[in-house]
């Protein structure tokens, strides 16, 4: 997901350091707030959702090293039937740290080495082949290519509030960043950036998977490493 704003930067020790922290906080309260009280089924539907955002929010809050998101990334390989209760614990947590200030300035040292990372975990959850690992990394692979190309349509095409991701890959494609059959192959990848978000696994396959993190990883080096 990632929340849309333009924050204050500042440089700190080589880092890009963002001050968007109050951002963070209101798109975390509207989704506890949307997800709340749901059925079983409703909750099914919902999990990817929470999942996904929970990954933007602590990448960015803490880095995919940090213990917050070890534990995250933890408790969804060992307990994929409660995606639901763990991303939204998760999610709470963090933005109680938020608003009682112990957490002032969120920090993004390089946009590559965030997106990296999460590639690098999708790989090693897809060594298993599982299922569960599958579900699990089309989480992660949803995350790091929808953060991709918003961060490239903000970098590269002056995209600056949060328009839908089918807008954003047109931007890219009118500014003469995605070109030829990158925008097709871009655009295809929508679909299951849903399904995984929506938590509807008999449409995700390994193969989409897989070659989505292929395009995501291609898209990175050439943009930002």
């Amino acid at each position: 997901m990632g929340v849309e704003t333009r924050p204050q930067v500042s440089g700190v020790g080589g880092s890009l350091v963002f001050d968007n922290s109050e951002a963070w906080s209101k798109e975390a309260e509207a989704i506890l707030k949307r997800t709340a009280g749901k059925t079983n089924n409703e909750m099914v539907a919902s999990a990817s959702e929470l999942a996904h955002f929970a990954t933007s929010m602590l990448t960015a809050l803490y880095g995919v090293e940090s213990p917050q998101f070890r534990r995250f990334r933890e408790g969804l390989e060992t307990v994929p039937s409660s995606f639901f209760a763990h991303a939204r614990g998760v999610i709470a947590a963090a933005n109680a740290e938020l608003k009682a200030g112990l957490i002032v300035r969120l920090r993004v040292t390089v946009a590559g080495e965030i997106l990296t990372e999460l590639i690098r975990l999708a790989k090693d959850v897809l060594e298993e082949r599982s299922d569960a690992a599958k579900n699990t990394g089309a989480v992660l692979v949803a995350s790091a290519f929808e953060n991709l190309i918003r961060r490239m349509g903000e970098e590269f095409a002056g995209v600056t509030a949060r328009p839908k991701l089918q807008d954003v890959i047109t931007a890219l494609k009118d500014a003469g960043v995605l070109k030829g059959g990158q925008i097709g192959t871009a655009t295809s990848y929508l679909k299951f950036r849903n399904d995984s978000l929506h938590a509807d696994w008999q449409a995700v396959d390994r193969s989409q998977v897989e070659s989505c993190l292929a395009f995501t990883e291609s898209l990175l080096l050439k943009h930002f490493s």
